[in-house]
């Protein structure tokens, strides 16, 4: 019978810390499990990672209490989050916050109860009150203390031994219901407007009468948080409404997205010679039920999600499960409409914007074995699908499955092929443009080819035309070329559709002083401010500092402030003013931060309320809209304004998808880059639909500087709010970094950051490369060898500069 548990908590610190189990606990503790201890001077949650007898030399203390009735987490992947924490260099217990939702995680709340009455003791009036409140209540929420008296009068009466304050596990995560509602088989469509229109012949449109029209419009079902949105739909007019039997509500789980679509899984499409073959690729490794990596790279529009689909239907067949990585940006509606009617309730969805009890219920519907795929964004990859038999990452190659702060600064698509080769499972990476990391693996062996090179139904690549700015000077409809602007007139009167790309947000890149040339910079960061006019605000992209636009130069005084440079929001005003009569919608990060405001925006396009989409790379992401019949890119060089390796791969990628939005159906494309680099390589091959050019012309000039994949980048930051104390720190780190690699030859700086001050804190940075051929266990030895020599080297009062570690940095 083990007698000491290894308990990690979800800190930067990472070894494990050894407890006693005390003999009522003995029989019942397990690995995977969370428990409740007493760590430094208080008590945390903590989880099981070891079971043994082996007595410690130094004193141990007990486990208090077993938090859950079975593990949390299987022991794969109790496997799969210690290869992270090895590989990555981080805590293991911050691996296992990641991968957990709230309710089930490392979360406590710290309460206040009576720990000594006053008796007959005076208190004033204040004081008095507060420990009556307490008393009454037993114990009470800190935080909610806090805002209701003050921290100070808490602090005052914990001093004098009257409160106490106590942390407990915080477990219980309520199911999350929404109000749905939905047309009564009285609302036929026909009933509706004949009621309308019989009010408008009457003059009687009342408020509820006009929301009904509204209603009819909108279509249902629909839940009510978002239909009152609308000024026009509120509790009232919907309760009228039903008043008159043609609408009714029902409450239902937020996770329930049945309503929203059709289960139709005849709808299951025929594949093409070259899906078929790919998919009996694929196939023969879910039969065999063992690890195989794939890479299928199918040009835009080449159907690579139908592959997945009929993938996904063998492996339900065989009675195993799949999961579903897409970039949070590319979860769009479409996506899940299209899994859903093949495979209906069998889904659960998970992505960022989902609330606390709904990410909750989702994981649970997994575990329980109730759904059996799951969909989501990059920490979808700790989904907890059973007996997983397939795993999908589409659009591998895109930059948001590295996460970066905080730790675990894993890369999901690298974790989800270790978790197929842990779980037995085929691995399917999917891209029009694969990471250079990808197609080199695949040169290797590492992962094996799969290709689509034509679009159903024979539909052609849309043509590209470069417009070089420099010769379109005096050629210009505000910020289009004229061939662009005539394009997009035309398709605008064949009732057709259009897409205009720019890859900045905001109304200004920022604001400058004609006088003195004085520019307004975030007081915590580096960085000049964006000003966004539709609030009348500069704002730091970085840290979420807002201020009011100044009338007056903060340097000299003058009222002498321009706008200078552009972005989305100026480009919509501009279009609006060229195209007067023309619909349009605005996608970037602004217009999308509401919880289903991407989801709406969409729609609206969809049902062609709108003629033209604008917006940042939001609207190169997995779309497909027929009538979309021209695609703009009005400044196609701002990919090379970051100094970054990366930045031909960035520039190559986003042009290849967003143009891949125009001509998906019988109709024709036209796609227009406008550029002042007309002669760029990575320009040229976007042009061609050449990924195979540009990829060979990439991977030389990597291999000539030993970049990705030719080697494996650690980033070391170094973070403290004195820089000079940040210098130091990355100069004895880096010295010391020097010693153990043997050279400088693999050694990049120490050297200010790109944005060098973020949130108030000065960053450092230091690139080390190494082989490509390292793995987890080498990565560790020379990590953990050079942060215990370090140890000894530190530099006197710099204990609060902090040193992130990011392995396989993309930057």
């Amino acid at each position: 019978m083990p007698r000491f548990a290894d308990i990690i908590f979800p800190t930067a610190v990472r070894q494990p810390f050894t407890y006693q189990i005390p003999e009522n606990l003995q029989d019942e503790i397990k690995v995977g499990l969370r428990v409740w201890v007493p760590f430094q001077r208080r008590k945390s949650i903590g989880v099981v990672v070891n079971l043994h007898s082996d007595t410690p030399d130094f004193n141990t203390r007990d486990v208090e209490q077993i938090l859950d009735d079975k593990p949390i987490l299987s022991p794969e992947m109790m496997k799969l989050t210690k290869w992270i924490h090895r590989f990555y260099y981080c805590g293991w217990g911050e691996v296992i916050q990641a991968a957990l939702p709230a309710g089930l995680n490392f979360y406590s709340e710290k309460y206040i109860l009576i720990k000594n009455h006053p008796g007959d003791e005076q208190l004033d009036n204040k004081d008095a009150n507060i420990i009556e409140e307490v008393a009454k209540k037993e114990s009470y929420l800190l935080k909610e203390a806090k805002k209701r008296w003050s921290a100070a009068a808490i602090d005052r009466l914990q001093k004098r031994g009257y409160l106490e304050v106590r942390e407990e596990p915080e477990l219980k995560v309520a199911p999350s219901t929404s109000r749905l509602w939905e047309w009564t088989p009285e609302g036929e469509q026909e009933k509706v407007l004949e009621l309308i229109n019989r009010h408008r012949e009457e003059d009687k449109m009342y408020k509820w009468v006009e929301a009904l029209e509204l209603l009819h419009m909108l279509g249902l079902p629909e839940f009510q948080k978002n239909l009152t949105r609308h000024e026009l739909l509120d509790s009232y007019t919907l309760n009228r409404i039903a008043d008159e039997g043609l609408i009714s509500a029902r409450e239902v789980e937020s996770t329930d997205i049945s309503f929203k679509y059709e289960y139709d899984p005849s709808a299951l499409k025929k594949l093409n010679d070259e899906q078929e073959m790919a998919l009996v690729e694929i196939k023969s490794s879910l039969d065999k039920e063992e690890f195989a990596n794939y890479l299928l790279f199918g040009i835009t529009g080449s159907g690579k999600t139908e592959v997945y689909i009929h993938a996904l239907r063998e492996v339900l067949d065989k009675g195993k499960g799949g999961l579903v990585l897409v970039p949070e940006i590319g979860l769009t509606p479409q996506i899940v409409k299209r899994f859903y009617q093949i495979f209906g309730d069998d889904i659960a969805v998970l992505h960022s914007r989902l609330t606390v009890r709904e990410k909750y219920d989702a994981w649970r519907s997994l575990q329980k074995g109730e759904k059996r795929i799951a969909i989501g964004a990059r920490s979808a990859v700790f989904a907890p699908v059973q007996n997983l038999g397939l795993i999908i990452v589409d659009e591998e190659h895109d930059a948001s499955y590295k996460q970066e702060d905080p730790a675990p600064r894993y890369h999901a698509r690298d974790v989800a092929i270790m978790r197929g080769t842990i779980n037995d499972a085929a691995v399917v990476m999917g891209s029009a443009t694969p990471s250079m990391v990808s197609l080199y693996g695949a040169k290797k062996g590492k992962s094996k080819l799969l290709s689509l090179t034509k679009r159903p139904l024979d539909a052609k690549l849309p043509k590209v035309k470069v417009l070089d700015l420099k010769q379109y000077r005096s050629a210009m409809q505000g910020p289009v070329a004229v061939p662009l602007y005539e394009k997009i007139k035309e398709a605008v009167d064949k009732n057709e559709q259009a897409i205009l790309l720019y890859n900045r947000r905001g109304y200004a890149s920022f604001l400058q002083c004609e006088t003195c040339g004085h520019i307004p910079e975030c007081p915590n960061c580096s960085v000049s401010l964006t000003f966004h006019k539709s609030k009348r605000q500069l704002r730091c992209h970085y840290c979420g500092y807002a201020a009011r636009r100044p009338e007056v130069c903060g340097e000299c005084g003058k009222a002498d402030l321009e706008a200078m440079g552009s972005g989305t929001q100026q480009l919509e005003e501009q279009i609006s003013d060229i195209f007067p009569e023309v619909r349009l919608l605005r996608m970037d990060f602004d217009t999308t931060s509401g919880r289903d405001a991407h989801a709406d925006i969409l729609a609206k396009f969809a049902r062609k309320e709108a003629d033209i989409l604008v917006g940042t790379q939001i609207v190169g992401k997995g779309l497909d809209f027929p009538d979309v019949t021209v695609v703009g890119v009005i400044n196609a060089d701002t990919e090379l304004a970051f100094p970054t390796f990366r930045a031909g791969e960035r520039m190559y990628q986003l042009l290849s998808q967003v143009a891949g939005r125009s001509g998906r159906a019988d109709k024709e494309g036209k796609v227009y880059f406008q550029t002042w680099q007309a002669d760029h390589p990575a320009l040229m091959a976007a042009k061609n639909h050449d990924y195979k050019e540009f990829a060979r012309r990439e991977l030389a000039f990597r291999k000539t500087l030993k970049y990705p994949p030719y080697s494996r980048i650690i980033r070391f930051v170094f973070k403290g709010k004195r820089e000079q104390r940040v210098q130091r720190v990355a100069r004895v780190f880096t010295e010391t970094l020097i010693e153990q690699v043997g050279g400088f030859d693999s050694v990049l700086g120490p050297s200010p950051s790109a944005v060098s001050k973020v949130q108030k804190f000065y960053r450092w940075e230091t690139l080390l490369k190494i082989d490509p051929s390292n793995g987890a266990g080498a990565i560790e030895h020379l990590l953990d060898n050079t942060f215990s020599d370090y140890e000894h080297r530190k530099p006197d009062k710099t204990s609060s500069v902090r040193i992130n570690v990011n392995v396989d940095a993309l930057e």
